[in-house]
């Protein structure tokens, strides 16, 4: 028995790049031009712009808003420090004067 290659589809061939792969960045999908033109645009999706959905609509944030989310992590860090520091401080003062007086309070 003799077997014989399985036919190809003819006219569309499924390994080549859709139009949203190469001219959208894969990152939209490509319309027909209005007033039927040949050409395409891309309609981008959330979150991406540009003629081929090429850049991040918060790309421009990231930085400040790293730098922002970074100095409120120290500020944090630093209102803790201080008031550990000022319960010790506190906490030392009250065992002196209780030394002072004559007591023996554990703190």
């Amino acid at each position: 028995m003799t077997s014989f290659p399985l036919p190809q589809p003819r006219g569309i061939d499924l390994s080549l790049p859709t139009c949203g792969e190469i001219q959208c960045s894969d990152h939209g999908s490509c319309l027909s031009e209005p007033g039927g033109g040949t050409g395409f645009v891309c309609s981008c999706d959330l979150g991406y712009q540009g003629e081929a959905c090429e850049d991040t609509v918060n790309g421009a944030l990231s930085l400040p808003l790293t730098l922002s989310v970074l100095a409120v992590i120290f500020g944090v860090l630093m209102v803790a420090f201080l008031v550990a520091k000022i319960t010790q401080k506190r906490n030392r003062n009250r065992k002196q004067q209780a030394a002072k007086q004559g007591y023996n309070i554990a703190v």
